[in-house]
């Protein structure tokens, strides 16, 4: 992104100048991460039509209760935000097996981006087989500009950043509060001044505060209502004015009266899912 208000200047044709080679788009970066991730470790879909808005499908791990990945219709939001600003470097906290990491890096890298880095401490699920299989990920798609890093927010973000500044930054870690509003100050110092900041699964109770933090500290926020609903934020003006315009189904972010309803809902589900899985098992 530039240092102006409004987006960047650089190309956002679906041809690459000069080459004629064509962009991938979102919906085929996603078929082939769906793709690449059954074939190396097979994938179960969840939320098919949404959770807590319609939208979807969302994944995991075959075998697995979790985690769980952003769902499709997420995934093309943040495509439709990279294709608007053309970000250089993005930041995830957060990563997983590995989808939502390698389908931003995918993005950027088909649209000249730089760098993007996660980090996760693996302590999800079998955290060291996932982190396997999320690199495995990336170097199925060739994502030579995604670094995945272990390590822990806020502690361990100077270190992964490497001195450089990201404008785009996507928190999607662990949701309980104040974790997320670490991470949201972490960020700050490693965000330009017209940095989008996106927070994935506002329904989660630790979100609201840390979106209220970057409120205070500046940020003007709007949530998508995708399908575990989506907050991006931003300092510049001209750049949120330019986020409100790429989204129909939004809303100011605000505190649900019973924001743990849908969450008891949700371990429900799995568990239900865990012990069908454990009752399938031959004895």
């Amino acid at each position: 992104m530039q240092p102006a208000t409004t987006p960047s200047n650089r190309p956002v044709s679906d041809t690459e100048p000069c080459s004629g080679v064509r962009k991938p788009s979102s919906r085929e970066i996603i078929r082939k991460i769906v793709d690449a991730l059954n074939d190396i470790a097979g994938v179960e879909t969840v939320f098919k039509n949404g959770a807590v808005h319609p939208g979807g499908p969302h994944y995991r791990l075959a075998g697995m209760s979790g985690p769980i990945s952003i769902g499709e219709d997420e995934c093309r939001a943040l495509g439709a935000l990279i294709d608007a600003f053309n970000p250089t470097n993005a930041f995830i906290i957060g990563n997983a097996f590995g989808l939502s990491g390698v389908f931003v890096a995918a993005m950027m890298q088909a649209r000249r981006g730089q760098r993007t880095v996660t980090l996760d401490n693996q302590s999800e699920g079998e955290g060291q087989r996932i982190a396997r299989i999320a690199e495995q990920l990336r170097e199925r798609l060739g994502c030579d500009i995604l670094i995945n890093w272990k390590g822990s927010s806020p502690v361990d973000i100077p270190a992964a950043a490497e001195n450089k500044l990201y404008d785009f930054i996507f928190i999607d870690g662990l949701h309980r509060h104040p974790q997320v509003t670490r991470d949201f100050f972490g960020i700050l110092p490693i965000a330009t001044p017209n940095a989008i900041v996106c927070w994935h699964d506002y329904w989660m109770t630790g979100i609201p505060k840390s979106v209220e933090e970057a409120q205070r500290a500046g940020f003007q926020c709007i949530k998508v209502n995708t399908s575990c609903e989506m907050v991006f934020g931003s300092r510049d003006e001209g750049v949120f004015n330019t986020i409100c315009s790429l989204f129909e189904n939004t809303e100011a972010p605000k505190r649900r009266l019973r924001p743990g309803a849908f969450l008891k809902l949700c371990c429900a589900l799995t568990s239900a899912a865990v012990r069908k899985r454990i009752a399938a098992k031959p004895r």
